[in-house]
């Protein structure tokens, strides 16, 4: 990583903290629809959803959205209203700085269908290289209800990245079920390293149980979730590359004669009534209890988002896509930290006469640096917070993390910070 020397503005009013774990902004929810009587198929994108009867285990949380144009109670903190959509669940988040922008119902559970393939593929990419050959298991090709599968027979041979092309475009659960085989040797073992590899990304409401997302209730997610691992997954070229493709060929294979053709299902990646100028990756998903489920990635100008939207009626999955992707492009910008026109990084320092004074103290920020705040919104009305990494008791490397009243909106790391006169560094500043 880059590093460069920048004085950055920042009034630390208290004292600064150890590294945690990002804030929530909003309470989680426990929304879980139950399978009753009914059969399931994952059909992946149709016209218009089944009806079926299900009911509810629990309260559904009540709906949050965003802080209204006349900002957050009792203070100056202007948040732009997002536009109603008919998802139950949904979030907006921009990729480098992982800051949301946009929520409904984010941490409300719900059977997240085929847009499961996402972590699935997070692990394959993780564990294995592109080129190994994975053996198509009897189970793979013969499960009860396979929904979407791409034909794959019993002991055929195939590519870790042609089974990446199948569940991505084709959504196909038996070329899904191959590869989690492959990585974790079973299923149970991969449903293992699903949630062990969530719980480390930070999320806070998924029990993965199988790598396709065909109907489980135990197999939930939410909105949130599935934005933190999309956002994972975005790291790695492959995944971009994959996403965007509009239409791949398997070649034939020693069981396979012929061709295996397969276009991708994300309708707002292809041209015609849904596409949408900027979209570069994401992943469909559908079952009658589920229904639609979308995650979607788009970029304009120097900003990348992820729209997840869960539970929601045909086509109008795209409409509230759109009108998300709209609303956050036309409302926020991003704002290179280390580039800013800030002036100083201001801190409470204790001289060696034992009095108290303000200085600047220069700190060497990353380049990579960013924030997002609303298009109104100043740098300078941010709030900057000092997390000092633990093991550095001179306090000399850590992160910047800037909020805009309870929202976090971005950080940047210290590379080091220049002593002053007083050391070792005054109480109310090192790290604990």
């Amino acid at each position: 990583m880059k590093y460069k020397w920048k004085p950055v503005t920042a009034v630390i009013l208290s004292s600064f903290i150890l590294f945690s774990s990002p804030m929530n902004v909003f309470a989680s929810g426990n929304t879980i629809s139950t399978i009753e009587d009914e059969m399931v198929h994952n059909t992946e994108g149709g016209e218009e959803t089944a009806a079926g009867q299900e009911t509810e285990t629990g309260e559904r949380e009540a709906e949050q959205e965003n802080p209204g144009d006349s900002g957050e109670a009792g203070s100056d903190i202007f948040w732009p209203s997002g536009p109603s959509v008919v998802a139950e669940s949904g979030i907006v988040m921009e990729v480098s700085t992982g800051t949301i922008l946009y929520s409904k119902n984010m941490h409300a559970r719900y059977y997240p269908a085929s847009i499961t393939k996402i972590m699935t593929a997070l692990l394959a990419m993780e564990n294995c290289g592109l080129d190994e050959m994975v053996t198509v298991p009897h189970e793979a090709v013969y499960m009860d209800d396979k929904g979407s599968h791409i034909a794959l027979d019993e002991g055929e041979e195939l590519t870790v990245e042609d089974c990446l092309y199948g569940m991505m475009l084709a959504s196909a659960n038996d070329a899904a079920y191959a590869l989690a085989v492959h990585v974790g040797g079973t299923i149970e073992n991969f449903a293992d390293m699903m949630n062990k590899r969530a719980k480390e990304l930070g999320c806070q409401d998924s029990i993965f149980v199988n790598p396709h997302g065909l109907p489980d209730e135990r197999h939930v997610s939410s909105a949130y979730d599935m934005a933190l691992i999309t956002r994972e997954a975005l790291k790695h070229e492959i995944f971009r590359t994959v996403s965007k493709t509009v239409y791949y060929e398997i070649q034939p294979t020693d069981k396979q004669p012929d061709l295996i053709p397969m276009s991708n299902h994300h309708k707002m990646l292809c041209s015609g009534k849904y596409h949408y100028d900027g979209v570069f990756a994401g992943k469909t998903g559908y079952t009658v209890v589920a229904k639609n489920t979308l995650v979607t990635c788009a970029a304009r100008d120097d900003m990348e988002l992820i729209c997840v939207t869960m539970k929601t009626e045909g086509r109008q999955v795209y409409v509230d896509t759109a009108s998300l992707f709209d609303f956050c492009f036309d409302n926020f910008k991003k704002v290179d930290i280390g580039t800013s026109e800030a002036a100083e990084i201001q801190v409470p320092v204790k001289a060696a006469d034992g009095t108290e004074k303000v200085e600047t103290v220069p700190v060497q920020m990353a380049e990579d640096g960013f924030v997002i705040i609303p298009s109104r919104v100043n740098f300078s009305e941010l709030r900057p917070q000092l997390l000092l990494a633990a093991e550095e008791e001179r306090g000399e490397t850590g992160t910047l993390e800037y909020t805009y009243g309870t929202h976090q909106v971005g950080q940047a790391s210290i590379g080091g910070i220049f002593r002053w006169a007083s050391w070792p560094l005054p109480l109310s500043l090192r790290a604990r």
